[in-house]
């Protein structure tokens, strides 16, 4: 069974070279086969030229920047593995949690990180503000879309390639909101998620406005559900 790992990167040059290795040391001790796919969404930075120097990955990307959505999209197109699993540029999630997964290759189609599972362990929490936002997006995703889960927006995810190939072919989201509709494909199809825990750490450094990409992630949400009929497979 091969594992294929994608990380959507956007203007990360300055830590990617150095996070890149960390992914392949990991990755290294891995008993069974696996790729690294380093997907560009558009960067306006030098991070195309970055991942250009990593020996040993499949470099994917774009020159216009799409989201993260779309970038995880193309990931997916491009992987050859068994399972594709996503996790974020910074490393927020710890990579223990692959070794956490691996013997659930096999037995579950859909496995995502959750940084509320109770054994989920958080060294670094978010600012107040950003972890109200998140308490808020969970409770209106959960009731919007009839979901159970304590994290739909942990960037760490698995999912088996052959499903998770079919699924982008009906994706019409490319930003934050893309795991919602990931899950929600997954709902409709009858497909069981299984949540795991993680160890994370808050990336001080993000430059995300929790704001305006609260805003446009509500909006995405209803164009999610408008598309239900278009998600069966």
């Amino acid at each position: 069974m091969k594992l294929s790992i994608i990380i959507p990167c956007y203007n990360e040059a300055k830590d990617l070279y150095e996070k890149a290795k960390v992914v392949q040391e990991k990755l290294a001790t891995l008993s069974i086969p696996n790729e690294l796919i380093l997907v560009n969404d558009g960067s306006k930075d030098k991070t195309k030229d970055v991942i250009n120097l990593i020996p040993g990955v499949i470099r994917s990307g774009y020159d216009v920047n799409r989201g993260k959505g779309g970038a995880v999209k193309q990931g997916i197109l491009d992987a050859t593995g068994d399972y594709v699993l996503f996790m974020d540029a910074d490393l927020s999630t710890d990579l223990s949690a692959i070794d956490y997964l691996l013997p659930l290759l096999g037995e579950h189609k859909f496995i995502i990180g959750s940084r509320h599972h109770k054994d989920s362990q958080i060294p670094i929490k978010q600012p107040l503000k950003r972890r109200f936002i998140g308490w808020v997006c969970r409770k209106l995703v959960n009731a919007k879309f009839h979901f159970h889960y304590s994290d739909t927006q942990c960037g760490f995810k698995c999912i088996e390639a052959s499903f998770a190939k079919a699924m982008v072919e009906k994706q019409i989201i490319n930003g934050f909101a893309f795991d919602v509709e990931y899950l929600y494909i997954a709902k409709l199809n009858n497909v069981p998620v299984y949540e795991i825990p993680v160890i994370w750490r808050d990336d001080r450094g993000s430059t995300v406005s929790p704001l305006k990409s609260s805003i446009k992630f509500f909006k995405d949400m209803g164009k999610i559900k408008k598309n239900k009929k278009n998600y069966i497979l």
